[in-house]
């Protein structure tokens, strides 16, 4: 009979034992997600914040006396540092492109293109395309 009750005892131990260490496991998985989601969630709002404080503009562009080369002005107003890959066509036939050109907050950059093959000719159109890796654009058309 004694051994019955001591049995019993042991078991209600060993079951709480249990029930302490599952529950242990859950709270620090479930402390790990939250920890994850909650610094996904914060990286995100800053992310959507610098897409929303960026701002810059084509102010200028010029073609060489040759009009083989070809230089676009892109001006950043906003608030934080932008890098801008820039497109030109000429007359929807041509084109030329320049990739990550890093601008500075306030600063006004030249992004130089060239137009190897096919220069820019008198009363050519060239269609600007300034696009941010926050995937903002701006876009300038330019009458030779």
């Amino acid at each position: 009979m004694n051994r019955r009750a001591l049995s019993e005892v042991v078991s209600a131990i060993i079951l709480s034992g249990v029930v302490l260490a599952v529950g242990g496991a859950l709270w620090s998985y479930s402390l790990g997600a939250a920890t994850v989601m909650t610094n996904d969630y914060v990286n995100g709002t800053l992310s959507l914040l610098d897409e929303l404080t960026e701002r810059f503009t084509v102010e200028w562009a010029n073609v060489s006396d040759t009009g083989d080369a070809f230089t676009v002005w892109v001006f950043n107003y906003g608030d934080v540092d932008i890098t801008v890959d820039v497109y030109a066509t000429v007359d929807n036939d041509t084109s030329s492109s320049t990739f990550g050109t890093p601008i500075t907050s306030g600063a006004l950059a030249p992004v130089d293109l060239s137009f190897v093959g096919d220069p820019i000719l008198a009363n050519d159109v060239v269609s600007i395309k300034v696009y941010s890796r926050r995937q903002n654009s701006a876009f300038y058309i330019f009458y030779n």
